[in-house]
């Protein structure tokens, strides 16, 4: 699992919550639908800023980027989390609504995790390993 494991976690999660604040909103009401929307798209932000920094910091044989670094750090750090005190401050979206909205990425990255575990496709062996010519340790047939 790489970088493209977050991307994907991302897309779905988006989609997903676009999918539930079309189902919230017809069945229950705007404010609460948009809240879980508001949240999603908070919490997949803040998961890909934090992707990007840790990326420019950590890639192996690249040189630091200083002011990519700090323009992905003042942007994640003091203005994601401003929009995130406004989004409770303001009192428009219910709590609750935000904190499954941000929820919903974490949901979606653990269920993610949990196929690519159980369908063994981060596996680096072969699902039919080749058949040996050893019983019990010793070799059979052949000199």
């Amino acid at each position: 699992m790489g970088v493209e494991f977050i991307h994907r976690v991302i897309r779905t999660s988006l989609v997903l919550a676009v999918l539930g604040f079309l189902f919230v909103t017809v069945y229950y009401n705007f404010k609460f639908g948009g809240g879980i929307l508001a949240g999603a798209i908070w919490g997949c932000l803040n998961i890909l800023f934090l992707t990007r920094l840790i990326t420019e910091i950590f890639s192996p044989g690249t040189e630091i980027r200083k002011g990519k670094v700090i323009l992905i750090a003042v942007v994640k750090f003091p203005l994601l989390y401003a929009a995130g005190f406004l989004l409770l401050k303001i009192a428009y979206f219910p709590p609750v609504s935000l904190v499954i909205g941000f929820s919903l990425l974490f949901l979606v990255m653990f269920l993610k995790a949990m196929g690519r575990w159980i369908l063994s496709l981060d596996s680096k062996e072969k699902k039919n390993p080749a058949p040996t010519n050893q019983v019990g340790g010793h070799k059979t047939g052949g000199n």
